[in-house]
């Protein structure tokens, strides 16, 4: 799914962005620097409502029954104040809005990222977690059931911080919630284009394309359409390509990570496939070793197999890769540093 993130300022915002985007970084801020000053406003009176009424029924002359409802109250504050504790980081579901280009990105002289979201949020087991703000006339109210019901601290969190007024609704958000505020990691894969404002300064859409080069990315220029209040998007040719990939190395295989006589009889006729996934999971760019190769009975049907490269992250942490033959093919094509292909079986 795609996703954006409206990004300019002044020269000083710009380098800060900037150097945001080199370093695969982003910045998730609490809930009190948003702005929005209504920002994570629930009603809880419904809720202390159904406590004291719950306090009454089981007797409200027992002392400590009366005890017992004061320090729930407390806990339920304290659960309340989770919502001063996340990041968040706002995206949008457009990037063609008039209102938003003027708003979050300096009347449109910045720029607009795009993101893939699964990639974003699934990071070196980063708990991150997202959700669609929903648009309402009032705010949430609280009851009981979010309390008791919730299934994980995420519900109760989007229910806290996942309304906005309907006035808002223009902006299409989406958020990304990260268990803690401030710097954030993410896969530079995740970034798949930039798109340059109406009025983006020349030389900054130069200095980008520059800093960025040999990731891949795909730029675009906003334009409106003739006669029109619309915006239209232009592919941009990339004015600084280059054959040196963006964090490409080629990791070493551990001794035995890929030994085809421990495959399963049934996937005897792909054993070619393991020494391919080996030299794609070494290429992989948060790969530092490849510790294992073989065939996943989880995911993998009948004739249909998918293989998985487990691969050494940092000390002690490890990332499955999984791809099925069809991808194993497509991506072993498109190596060009091996001295000898395997062919296909």
């Amino acid at each position: 799914m795609k996703v954006f993130k409206y990004r300019g300022g002044d020269e000083c915002v710009f380098k800060r962005d900037l150097k945001s985007i080199e370093n695969d970084t982003f910045w998730a801020p609490t809930t009190e620097v948003l702005n929005d000053p209504c920002e994570g406003f629930v009603s809880s009176e419904n809720l202390f409502d159904q406590i004291s009424r719950v306090t009454n029924i089981t007797g409200k002359r027992d002392k400590e029954i009366n005890i017992s409802s004061d320090s729930f109250r407390e806990s339920i504050d304290d659960l309340i104040k989770m919502k001063d504790l996340v990041g968040i980081y706002s995206l949008s579901k457009s990037c063609t809005d008039e209102l938003l280009w003027a708003h979050y990105a300096n009347n449109h002289q910045g720029f607009c990222i795009e993101y893939d979201l699964k990639t974003l949020i699934s990071f070196q087991h980063n708990d991150y977690s997202k959700f669609d703000i929903e648009y309402r006339n009032y705010p949430p109210k609280l009851n009981l059931n979010d309390i008791i019901k919730s299934e994980d601290s995420i519900s109760f969190i989007r229910k806290l911080i996942g309304v906005k007024s309907k006035r808002w609704d223009y902006e299409k958000e989406i958020r990304v919630i990260t268990p803690e505020s401030g710097l954030q990691n993410y896969d530079y894969r995740a970034l798949k284009a930039i798109y340059f404002g109406l009025r983006m300064p020349k030389e900054q859409r130069l200095e980008l394309m520059k800093r960025l080069c040999g990731r891949s990315i795909k730029y675009y220029h906003i334009k409106l359409k003739d006669s029109s209040y619309q915006f239209t998007i232009e592919p941009l040719e990339d004015l600084y390509t280059t054959e040196e990939k963006y964090m490409y190395s080629i990791a070493p295989i551990d001794d035995y990570a890929v030994d085809p006589h421990t495959l399963d009889k049934k996937w005897v006729e792909f054993s070619s496939y393991l020494y391919k996934m080996a030299e794609i999971t070494r290429r992989e760019p948060y790969c530092n070793a490849v510790s294992n190769v073989d065939v996943s009975t989880d995911k993998s049907k009948l004739g249909k197999p998918v293989f998985f490269g487990q691969y050494e992250v940092s000390k002690f942490r490890y990332e499955n890769l999984y791809l099925t033959i069809e991808e194993i093919d497509e991506r072993y094509s498109r190596i060009s540093d091996l001295d000898v292909k395997v062919g296909n079986t």
